[in-house]
């Protein structure tokens, strides 16, 4: 590399290419309005400044396969976040002319043609979604090959038996690091899998789970150097009785009302809708598919390790005086609060002209003795499916594991250091803090399900920690466990037909 900062770029894809993973709920209605990032005018990866090409896994896709002549017809939700399916032409936005580009390689690698047409489909145009694609199959006249949809709807799709079993085709290679291991290996049902997301979806990156902290802040109320944070991390100390210790004795009246407002400083804000992210960080799930290959409610629910997880996050954000669960990236911005839980698609939207550094960290693990951090996904992603009626499935699948591998190679960078370059004081530490959310991602079922379970899989913990409601949560467990468990009887009867 011939300058600083394609040093810095590579040492960003270096930290990015290690062994990868995949979906927090967010209150959907909520999300779905948060307004699409403006790309920045980071560069694009030219010969100049990718690295070596060893630095990442190889495709097994035979240089020679080709479906000459074929058409791919892609249906797609065109209310996404971020730039994911297509670009028109290039226009110089890094992420866009990445994807241009990946797809001009994939149409001229197999000999096909991507027709792409979209409709909106996010949470509050899911339904209409999920019926357009039972209604295509049904028609058996002008059907699309692939369904690319807003996560929640891939279990509804499926549930349908109009998406096909991916593990048919060898040619996905559903091992590799562009493929979500979580994703792979929770969201196999009746031996099967009906949908996948990662790498392929550049909205999967933008909607992880983590923590933000203000770096001047931190060395200013702490008296530390913000190295010990990344060496707990390193160390797999981060832990969410270390973000209690960090956060204790934040709290300032800095506008002297005498009242607690956004204009005090505070050790952590978490809107209520992000609370649930710490269910997830402490490697709790809501179902799990049992013996049987059904959907059973998972006992993780009302254990105790989550009676004491929501003790502690109540106390961080309720009862220790220095946490605010009004607003969050809002006042964050503002330089007076020391830690906020978000996604990185917030970094572009809220953090572009703050005066302060600062850096990531993953959501905290439950102790020290948790295998791993683990991360929870907003539900604004992409899940891609086959259609059950398509004339064109082998080329389908090749295209999905093209474009999943072309998005780790040259998408994924583009987009990480297009978001996370600005603003960081130390930006090899933060890749490799990136890397650890990243390839912490997990899939929890009854997420993917939420819709058929009332939303009661993240609604159950999310709604103590907003009431403030610690003490009484194990006495709910008859009352919900019921109800879920009717639901659960029901999803099992639909994918019956999966079998």
């Amino acid at each position: 590399m011939k300058t600083l900062s394609r040093i810095v770029i590579a040492l960003i894809i270096i930290a990015m290419t290690l062994p990868m993973a995949l979906a927090c709920a967010e209150t959907v209605e909520q999300e779905e309005t948060t307004a699409a990032p403006v790309a920045t005018q980071a560069p694009v990866a030219t010969e100049e400044t990718t690295v070596e090409e060893t630095l990442f896994a190889p495709s097994n896709i035979p240089d020679d396969l080709k479906f000459e002549g074929t058409t791919l017809s892609i249906l797609h939700w065109d209310d996404a976040h971020l730039v994911e399916f297509f670009a028109e032409v290039e226009n110089g936005e890094s992420v866009n002319d990445a994807i241009y580009w990946r797809n001009e390689k994939i149409e001229d690698q197999f000999g096909i043609n991507l027709e792409f047409t979209g409709m909106n489909g996010n949470y509050s145009n899911r339904k209409k979604f999920v019926n357009a694609c039972v209604n295509n199959v049904m028609s058996g006249a002008d059907v699309y090959d692939m369904f690319c949809g807003y996560s929640m709807t891939g279990a509804s799709i499926m549930s349908e038996g109009i998406s096909q079993d991916l593990t048919n085709y060898d040619i996905l290679d559903l091992d590799s690091p562009w493929w979500p291991e979580s994703l792979i290996s929770k969201a196999r049902i009746k031996d099967g899998i009906y949908f996948v997301s990662g790498d392929i979806s550049t909205n999967f990156l933008y909607m992880m789970y983590l923590c933000i902290f203000n770096k001047d802040l931190f060395a200013s109320i702490k008296q530390q150097d913000v190295s010990v944070l990344y060496n707990l991390v390193h160390d797999g100390e981060w832990t969410i009785d270390k973000l209690l210790e960090y956060t204790n004795d934040t709290y300032l009246d800095l506008d002297a009302d005498q009242a607690v407002s956004e204009g005090d400083r505070f050790g952590i804000t978490v809107t209520s809708v992000h609370n649930d992210s710490f269910y997830t960080g402490a490697d709790l799930e809501s179902v799990y598919v049992n013996a049987d290959g059904d959907l059973a409610m998972s006992e993780d629910l009302f254990s105790e390790r989550t009676v004491n997880l929501l003790e502690k996050v109540c106390d961080l954000i309720h009862n220790s005086g220095n946490g605010y669960n009004n607003k969050g990236v809002e006042i964050f911005a503002n330089g007076t609060v020391l830690f906020v839980v978000d996604r990185p698609n917030v970094i572009a939207t809220n953090l572009t002209s703050v005066d302060f550094s600062f850096g990531i960290l993953p959501i905290p693990k439950y102790d020290a003795d948790q295998d791993g951090y683990k991360t929870c996904l907003s539900f604004p992603y992409t899940v891609y499916m086959i259609s059950t009626a398509s004339k064109n499935a082998e080329a389908a699948a090749a295209t999905i594991e093209l474009m999943a591998y072309e998005n780790y190679v040259n998408v994924t960078p583009v987009l990480f250091e297009e978001t996370m370059k600005a603003r960081y004081a130390d930006q090899s530490d933060d890749a490799f803090m990136f890397d650890y959310i990243r390839k912490g991602v997990v899939i929890d079922i009854g997420r993917l399900f939420c819709i058929q379970l009332d939303n009661m899989s993240y609604s159950i913990f999310r709604t103590a920690v907003n009431k403030n409601a610690a003490g009484s949560y194990a006495s709910t467990a008859g009352q919900y466990t019921k109800t879920f468990n009717m639901m659960l009887k029901d999803i099992n009867k639909s994918l019956d037909k999966l079998k």
